[in-house]
């Protein structure tokens, strides 16, 4: 391939130097949004386990919540997105207006322990109790949040495909991935400990770090041209509109409904498990420093690995190393339910977990790239997304009172993700088969 075309997103021609600077002001915004990301669960199950959530909300909050959301928000996103066609482009104008509100929803999830008790005063005898008016405040916060979370991760997928050359993808994720690890560790090394006597600094700082960096992105890059909006398309399409004209292009070829499927099942295999490991920790008897020096050393490990991944990726096709990856997956985690029993084997099966786990999202953050189509990406995207929440939300309502029911038996979330990884695997294997390689615009092959 020549250099020209490695050098060449739709529209964008760059110079060597000029793409280095595009990639690191993306790098800057993954940053921006990978702290956010870290950050928002550990602090979210802290502030639920200080006000008594069960199991069940727990699990309805963080998984259901965000996926039924996700369902709702993604393709009218997505849709809209695709079709826009503005001075700023068609991703930029949505980020810019979501940052700010993400950030103040952050620094609302700080603040709830303060507004609850402040509520729980106000209404007196009518009061509900301290714990019931904080959950409610987390609710409005939390939702507001992953709306805006569900909104950017999606725009900024939608930003990368568009602006960076598709020969560069399975390296540039592998760079993406080192910065959101790097934030992992900063966060679990030395922020994570803090959250039991600084929980409001660290979220609220948190959201404003995410604020600033995700709009300095913004100001930096700029979108390319776009070909026209087919003629004949209505101004302002009804919701009736989007979702038929949104089902008749994501779900017409038999192809995608492999990858969809695929794609579905290897997201949720990690959702148990991550939603409740720090109770899981805990009930091995891992106090919160310790795990987070598991965490920082299993993202250092990550960070080593990324890079190879990556290139692995770009050489030998994205579905493929994802496939082997899930594989080795399905067995940490069988083999984590057959023997881990103490908080020794709990460590071993937490640094596999992270690493395995991470390898497999940098391995398959380009598959989406290779087997969508490039004009309307956002809106495959996104119903890959719908798939992956429908699934989730499925999980989270029977994952969390199963748990309850079990006595919190957390071993459990590791039967979940072995069949569900093994499934992943069969259906990865599918998708390969009813995906050939194939021709990205500018004559870049997806091989996978």
């Amino acid at each position: 391939m020549s250099n020209a075309a490695r050098l060449q997103a739709g529209a964008l021609r760059y110079t060597a130097a000029g793409l280095g600077m595009v990639m690191f002001w993306l790098l800057l915004g993954e940053f921006a949004i990978a702290m956010r990301e870290r950050s928002a669960l550990p602090g979210a199950l802290e502030l639920l386990r200080r006000h008594h959530a069960s199991d069940t909300t727990v699990s309805l909050l963080m998984s259901s919540v965000p996926a039924l959301l996700g369902i709702l928000l993604g393709p009218l996103v997505s849709y809209h997105s695709d079709r826009h066609r503005g001075r700023l482009g068609r991703r930029l104008p949505y980020l810019i207006a979501a940052t700010p509100i993400g950030a103040l929803a952050m620094v609302g999830l700080a603040a709830c322990p303060w507004i609850g008790a402040w509520t729980d005063a106000m209404l007196g005898a009518w009061s509900p109790g301290l714990d019931q008016c904080v959950l409610i405040w987390f609710c409005l916060c939390w939702g507001i949040f992953e709306c805006i979370a569900i909104m950017t991760l999606a725009l900024y997928a939608g930003l990368v495909n568009d602006i960076i050359p598709f020969p560069l993808l399975g390296r540039f994720f592998a760079a993406v991935r080192v910065v959101s690890l790097g934030a992992g560790i900063l966060f679990n090394y030395w922020l994570f400990p803090l959250t039991d006597t600084h929980l409001f600094e660290v979220l609220a700082g948190i959201g404003i770090l995410f604020g600033v960096g995700s709009l300095w992105m913004c100001a930096m890059v700029k979108e390319g041209a776009y070909p026209p909006v087919a003629a004949g398309a209505p101004q302002r399409p009804g919701l009736a509109h989007v979702a038929r004209e949104f089902a008749a292009t994501c779900f017409a070829e038999r192809r995608h409904l492999w990858v969809y499927a695929a794609l579905m099942l290897a997201a949720v295999t990690f959702t148990p498990f991550n939603t409740f490991y720090q109770y899981y920790a805990a009930s091995m008897g891992l106090s919160k420093t310790t795990l987070g020096e598991l965490t920082a050393a299993s993202y250092m490990a990550s960070i080593v690995l990324a890079l190879f991944i990556g290139a692995a990726a770009d050489r030998w096709g994205a579905l493929r190393v994802s496939l082997g990856i899930l594989a080795l997956y399905a067995l940490v985690s069988g083999a984590g339910f057959m023997w881990v029993r103490d908080g020794a084997g709990f460590a071993w099966l937490y640094v596999a977990h992270v690493v395995v786990s991470g390898a497999y999202y940098t391995a398959s953050a380009s598959i989406p790239m290779a087997l969508f189509p490039r004009l309307h990406f956002l809106q495959f995207n996104a119903a890959k997304d719908l798939m992956v929440g429908l699934a989730t939300i499925a999980t989270g309502l029977l994952q969390g009172p199963l748990l309850d029911w079990s006595g919190h038996d957390y071993s459990l979330t590791l039967v979940s993700a072995a069949a569900l990884s093994a499934g992943g695997v069969m259906c990865l294997r599918k998708a390969g088969f009813a995906n050939p390689p194939c021709m990205r615009p500018g004559g870049a092959a997806a091989a996978l």
